[in-house]
Parts: C-alpha cells; sequence; structure tokens
C-alpha cells in the first residue's frame, strides 16, 4: 500500500514538473532575425566623407535650364572664357585661356562618353587635339576649368569615387613630367548624390560657382556663387551633431553659411560690382585707353599683346577700388565734419590712413597705364 502511495506521489509530482516546462517554453519569446542592411558604396563614400564637410561661405543661387548654364556663369575675361558644346542630345563644356592660346573641351564617342582633349592656337588655327596624360582612363570627364596658374584643374566625372551621378575632382599639371597628378574628389559640399556638374572660380574677386541639379526638377540646375576659401577648414563633429554638419553637406540653406549679414552684404557687392564691370567691357567703346596720339583703343580685344591685355584688365579692378575707397573717405570726412571734438580725435587717424592708402594706389595707376602703354607699343612698332 505505501509502495503504492509512493508511485502515485512520485506521478503526481513528474506531471506537474513537465506541465511548468511546457507553460515556460511556451512563454519564451522566439528570438527575432536580425536583419542587416546593405549600404550602396556611394552612401558608404558619403559618410566617409562627412565628417571632412569642408566649410563654404556661399552667397547667392539661382535655378537655370541645364542646357544652357554656362551662359549664366559671369566669368570674367581675365579668368578666361567658358562655352558650351552642343552634339546632338549631348551637352559638354570649353574653356580658352585669357591669352587665347590654349584650350581644354570635352568631346563625345558615340556611346556618349566624354573625353576631354586640350589643343595650342599656331597662328589662326588650333593644334591637333592630345589627350591629358594622367588622366585619359577616367571615366567620362567633362566640364573642364583651368586656373589662370596653368596647374590646378578642375572637372567632373562618372564611375568610381564618386557620390552618384557626375562628381567634381581636381588634379595639378606637372610640368616637370607633362602628366597630371591624380584626381581627388573635391568632397562635401560641391559633391552630392546628385549630379554636380562644374566648378569654377575668379581669384581676382574672390568668387566662385557651383553648378549642381541637387534639388532640382529634370532640366534645371541651380548655380550656387561663393567664395573660395585660400585654405581648408572642416567643420568640427565634436562640436556639431551630425545631423547639422550633414545640413551643410547638402546645402540645405545658404544663409547658414553666412559668417554674418554684413559679410554677405559685402561679397553680394563684390559680386555687382564684378558683374558691372564685365557688362561695360563687353559694350562697344565702354572705355577709352590712349596708347599714343594716333591710337585709342575702346575694347580690351584691341591689345596686340596679352600681357597687355591681362595688365590692363587688373588695372581696371585697380580703379574700381579706388572709386570705392575714395567714396569711403568722402563718407568719413562727411561724419568728421559734423562730429564733436571727441569723436573727431577718434577718426582723425582713420582719416589720415585713407588718404594715403588713396595716394598709394594713384601712383600705382599712373605706372600702371605707363607700363601697359610702353608694353603695347613695342609691339606696335615692330
Amino acid at each position: 500500500m505505501k509502495i503504492r502511495r509512493f508511485f502515485i506521489t512520485f506521478a503526481i509530482i513528474l506531471f506537474c514538473q513537465v506541465t511548468y516546462a511546457q507553460k515556460k517554453r511556451a512563454k519564451t519569446p522566439a528570438k527575432k532575425k536580425v536583419e542587416t542592411v546593405q549600404r550602396s558604396p556611394e552612401e558608404l563614400l558619403f559618410e566617409n566623407m562627412l565628417e571632412s564637410t569642408q566649410r563654404v561661405f556661399f552667397i547667392d543661387s539661382i535655378v537655370v535650364d541645364k542646357e544652357d548654364f554656362i551662359k549664366h556663369i559671369p566669368l570674367p575675361r581675365e579668368c578666361g572664357t567658358i562655352s558650351a558644346i552642343q552634339e546632338g542630345e549631348n551637352t559638354g563644356a570649353a574653356y580658352i585661356n585669357e591669352f587665347g592660346n590654349k584650350k581644354y573641351y570635352s568631346v563625345r564617342d558615340t556611346t556618349g562618353n566624354a573625353a576631354i582633349y586640350t589643343s595650342d592656337k599656331l597662328g589662326n588655327d588650333w593644334s591637333k587635339p592630345m589627350g591629358l596624360t594622367g588622366i585619359d582612363n577616367i571615366t567620362n570627364p567633362d566640364y573642364p576649368f583651368m586656373m589662370p596658374d596653368g596647374t590646378t584643374f578642375y572637372f567632373s566625372q562618372t564611375g568610381d569615387d564618386t557620390l552618384g551621378g557626375y562628381d567634381i575632382f581636381v588634379t595639378r599639371y606637372d610640368g616637370s613630367t607633362g602628366e597630371f597628378l591624380k584626381p581627388n574628389n573635391m568632397g562635401l559640399p560641391f559633391n552630392s548624390t546628385a549630379n554636380d556638374y562644374m566648378y569654377v572660380v575668379d581669384e581676382l574677386d574672390s568668387l566662385g560657382w557651383l553648378v549642381t541639379d541637387r534639388f532640382q526638377p529634370e532640366g534645371k540646375v541651380c548655380i550656387y556663387t561663393f567664395v573660395p576659401s585660400k585654405t581648408r577648414e572642416n567643420f568640427d563633429l565634436a562640436e556639431m551633431s551630425e545631423s547639422e554638419v550633414r545640413q551643410f553637406a547638402t546645402i540645405q540653406s545658404i544663409q547658414d553659411t553666412w559668417p554674418s549679414e554684413e559679410a554677405h552684404e559685402v561679397a553680394l557687392q563684390r559680386l555687382q560690382n564684378m558683374m558691372t564691370r564685365n557688362t561695360q567691357l563687353h559694350e562697344t567703346a565702354s572705355f577709352t585707353f590712349e596708347i599714343n596720339d594716333e591710337i585709342t583703343y575702346h575694347s580690351p580685344d584691341d591689345f596686340l599683346s596679352a600681357s597687355a591685355r591681362k595688365k590692363f584688365m587688373e588695372l581696371l579692378q585697380l580703379k574700381e577700388r579706388n572709386q570705392e575707397n575714395l567714396q569711403r573717405l568722402e563718407t568719413m570726412r562727411e561724419r568728421y565734419y559734423h562730429a564733436d571734438d571727441a569723436e573727431r580725435a577718434s577718426m582723425r587717424k582713420n582719416i589720415l590712413d585713407a588718404e594715403k592708402e588713396l595716394e598709394r594706389q594713384n601712383v600705382s595707376i599712373l605706372n600702371s597705364e605707363k607700363n601697359i602703354r610702353n608694353e603695347e607699343i613695342m609691339l606696335l612698332t615692330k
């Protein structure tokens, strides 16, 4: 009887343990399957570039038709000229230096892929096109621009090491080898996951232009005007959040890039002065410059000497700054006239310094005019 009772008790205990284990297993949630998101090479490249996003001061922007955006870039003549190349449905660009004797231009094959060539002007004819050694194996390069130094070269390309579509690259010409160095991606914010076509710089006026179709509908591009930096300055991720840096990297707001309202106004005025000067130079008889008693020039194209023409363009800029300084001096003199003794004491040194600077500029203008005339007369009398 005792043995029977023992087995019954043991069976009940065993049944309870099995039931508890089954309930515990039923309550334990199944492990979720971890899904890994495979990011594209372009996305990974963007993330890698984000921490080295350059701080850039964007002045303004305009939206224009993609097919003729080049004519909307107000590049001064002293920086060379850029023009569009239209081959059926394909477009590209050509750059000719300020002396008019060297050009870089894109040529497309039957498949629509581009390559960049260069030619030299010999007399009235252009030499046979030559590929650019060092970047002749680049995928679909286009939209070339050579800095006046004849060394720093910008272009756009598709293919490897891009964020998507066209990206802008920079390289340098090595005169000792006759080759271009390995191009480097310009990074953020100049490049994006959209098409970034062209990068152009006017060092004399401290202005630059970026052409991109980011945030734009089909057939449109945006031309950003910016202030080129002499030294690269990147955003510090230790001082800013990643989302804040991303805003600058993609150019969400150009106003957020302004150092101050005053700096923006100064840059806009510089842009307007440059555009006004360009307009005047393209007008017939927009100026008169006497070479001698018998010859007077009315256009930069009248100069036979490329060097004299370049110096004349620099002279125009010097005269423009001279006028700006004269206006500022007149304003200070007007304020001085209406100021009290204490204010006059603080303004006196600034006025004297401005007068001395104006005198130096006037001497520089006279010397520059003399040198330009002498250089041009040497060619005229040959």
